[in-house]
């Protein structure tokens, strides 16, 4: 199991002993592979190793949206996504992923001996799963698309360290997490580049 941010608070062998202890699953993707489709009684969760996967909505019209992306360190499964008797909701690599499975059980029920690295492992998960979740909300309930653009480029801003940052989704999938109309986003960032409140280059943003 990779060393990442998640778990930096615990050491490789220690992984290796959490692995071990809790029955880790490790498989790998190519890109557009489905990860996982969500069905009732799904008893897994994945950690993201390495790569990049989309959770995936698809309503009644057969319309597709990007409800969140996992990237290393990242936690996803039935019990970390919206009720799946509305829609079909689905994981797929967006370029080559490994993902380490768990029983959610074992993941979430502390084991006999009660480690206390086992207990980081779970504060980590539910603090990065919690953080994430609040920022994406916090994003979709901006007013405008200048709004949404500027929340998530600074989350993005702050994640990377740097004022200058290389977006994890293309600029097509960026208006779909956001909830806007691609064209109109376009615009938007033209504007704010005009403005010389950004700069920006492909998937490269500049805070200015």
């Amino acid at each position: 199991m990779n060393h990442s941010a998640l778990f930096n608070q615990l050491s490789d062998s220690e992984l290796g002993e959490l692995s071990a202890c809790l029955c880790a699953e490790e498989k790998s993707y190519k890109k557009n592979d489905i990860i996982t489709k969500y069905q009732e009684n799904d008893n897994k969760a994945g950690i993201v190793r390495s790569g990049l996967a989309y959770l995936i909505s698809i309503n009644d019209n057969g319309e597709t949206s990007i409800l969140d992306y996992y990237e290393s360190g990242n936690i996803f499964g039935q019990n970390f996504s919206p009720n799946t008797s509305i829609n079909l909701y689905y994981i797929f690599a967006k370029k080559n992923t490994e993902v380490t499975f768990y029983s959610y059980d074992k993941l979430f029920n502390c084991c006999d001996n009660n480690c206390q690295k086992h207990k980081q492992m779970i504060n980590h998960l539910i603090g990065c799963y919690v953080g994430r979740t609040q920022i994406h909300i916090d994003i979709l309930t901006q007013r405008s698309i200048r709004a949404k653009l500027m929340t998530y480029f600074r989350y993005i801003s702050r994640q990377q360290n740097n004022t200058t940052v290389s977006l994890p989704l293309s600029l097509s999938d960026l208006a779909d997490y956001i909830a806007a109309d691609r064209s109109a986003m376009m615009r938007e960032i033209k504007k704010l580049n005009n403005e010389n409140i950004i700069t920006s280059k492909g998937n490269t943003i500049s805070l200015l």
